[in-house]
């Protein structure tokens, strides 16, 4: 069941004497939506949620086990949000007396609790706790890039063992073991560590069995 857009065309006028509708969003039915989002003058751009996320850009597919691709996805979705800077940056301590950096403080705060939000939202249960466990944007992306990147070194360390002891047997035909040759060095690739040709060649070569 799509998400619907229903904007009523009368809400009446504000303090400004701008006049204003509500945008709500849910699924429509009868004229009933489930949820006010905001309120926009009369004449504003209003987006269909069916084809956008949340946060008016295109939805990215939840984190599962693609961390790099979510990543990627993420980071350009937060800068254009204009959120990064809650994830590489410390939130400002607050000053005592200082209203200037008081106001910073209250922005940054602000950004925080955006941008947090939009990185617990993309991902799916089984990392919620790992980004509600924390305060700040900046802890949530780094403890989901510490989890996956101790994942990817066992992996790592695992493949180039497999591909340092590479053998193939007299019940594996010549196929099957360059096949599987192919998919180590595949993996490897996926983990940022590729493996040339040649040297794939020479492993394979020197794991073949005494019958070739």
């Amino acid at each position: 069941m799509s998400l619907a857009v229903i904007v009523f065309l009368s809400y009446g006028l504000w303090g400004d004497d701008v006049a204003r509708v509500a945008v709500c969003s849910g699924v429509g039915r009868a004229g009933i939506a489930s949820i006010v989002d905001r309120v926009v003058p009369v004449g504003a751009t209003v987006v269909n949620m069916s084809d956008h996320g949340r946060f008016g850009g295109p939805r990215i597919a939840q984190l599962d086990e693609e961390y790099y691709v979510w990543a990627a996805y993420q980071r350009a979705q937060l800068k254009r949000q204009n959120l990064w800077k809650a994830v590489v940056t410390d939130r400002p301590a607050s000053g005592a007396d200082d209203k200037k950096a008081d106001t910073v403080v209250e922005e940054s705060s602000a950004m925080n609790e955006t941008a947090l939000a939009t990185i617990q939202m993309s991902v799916k249960p089984v990392h919620l706790n790992t980004v509600t466990s924390v305060d700040t944007a900046k802890e949530a992306w780094n403890a989901l890039k510490g989890t996956f990147e101790a994942r990817d070194n066992a992996q790592l360390l695992r493949l180039m063992k497999e591909l340092s002891i590479l053998n193939n047997d007299d019940a594996e035909s010549i196929i099957k073991f360059t096949s599987r040759a192919k998919m180590i060095r595949d993996e490897l690739a996926m983990l940022g560590n590729p493996v040339d040709d040649n040297m794939l060649a020479l492993r394979v070569l020197s794991g073949l069995s005494s019958k070739y």
